[in-house]
């Protein structure tokens, strides 16, 4: 354990082994700090948060900031970061407005310099939050979503799995997940197929969430239709997820953009230049 002598640690707080913490940081205390860490200057850690393991914090960051509200109750909940996360220049994470809830950040992400991560927020694993992403409170973000520079979420709102947020985009209703979402519009562009590929999803499993895809914007069904088709035409495999998703909402859900020449499903080039080949040796 290292810790710079113009470092501000509590004696309540709890330091594990291997831990380096740089000038001008402050650990409050009944803060937790997972082994391995690295806390770089002007890093705080306040009252009631656990940092996990092998993470980073750089410098300016703040975990664990009351709530903004205008009468936030006492004493607030916790923050709960993840192992093997890094929290570049000035990103916040702050507490629950509950005494007995949770601020949630996962396993492996990755929040770039300024982002914020609003009270009583849940963001899945591998999740990355790039420059200036604002998540209001209560906001829920799946597993290896990508959120463009910028990205502004209303509170309560929910990112799905797999799903890309383009920069800039103002989001104030639900993102499904495995879809692109265009950072000009904010409104859906297709599937997020660069995200699948690296996520290890094979060809079946791409072409089964391009049919689900197909189902749910492009046949015309309400919002009780769509779900009560998704259940019966995929009850498993990625495309399963759709459902349950769409069942449960509270703001309603993005649309799809569709303008001119963009009425086709891409799932990658080499799917394209399979079909020209074989139209090719057909004649």
């Amino acid at each position: 354990m290292i810790i710079h002598p113009a470092a501000v640690v509590s004696p309540q707080a709890v330091i594990h082994s291997g831990v380096e913490i740089g000038p001008f940081c402050v650990v409050e205390p009944g803060a937790i700090i997972g082994q391995n860490c690295q806390l770089m200057s002007g890093a705080v850690v306040k009252t009631g948060c656990t940092i996990g393991r092998d993470s980073t914090l750089h410098e300016g960051v703040v975990v664990g900031g009351v709530a903004q509200h205008v009468s936030p109750p006492e004493p607030p909940g916790r923050v709960l970061i993840g192992e093997r996360c890094t929290l570049r220049e000035n990103a916040t994470v702050h507490r629950s407005m509950h005494t007995a809830g949770e601020t949630r950040v996962g396993n492996d992400c990755y929040l770039m310099a300024g982002a914020h991560v609003g009270h009583d927020a849940v963001v899945g694993n591998h999740v990355i939050l790039t420059n200036n992403v604002l998540l209001g409170g209560h906001v829920r973000v799946g597993e290896r979503a990508c959120l463009g520079g910028a990205v502004a979420v209303h509170q309560h709102c929910r990112i799905g799995r797999l799903a890309m947020v383009g920069g800039c985009a103002r989001i104030v209703q639900d993102v499904p997940p495995f879809v692109l979402t265009d950072g000009e519009s904010g409104l859906i562009v297709g599937l997020n197929r660069i995200g699948m590929r690296r996520a290890g999803l094979d060809r079946e499993q791409q072409t089964q969430l391009k049919d689900a895809y197909r189902l749910i914007y492009r046949r015309g069904l309400t919002l009780t239709e769509a779900v009560a088709a998704l259940e019966a035409e995929f009850p498993a495999g990625p495309a399963a997820e759709f459902a349950p998703f769409f069942a449960d909402t509270k703001r309603g859900f993005v649309q799809e953009r569709r303008g001119p020449g963009r009425s086709a499903i891409r799932l990658h080039p080499a799917a394209d230049e399979e079909t020209v080949e074989s139209k090719r040796l057909a004649g």
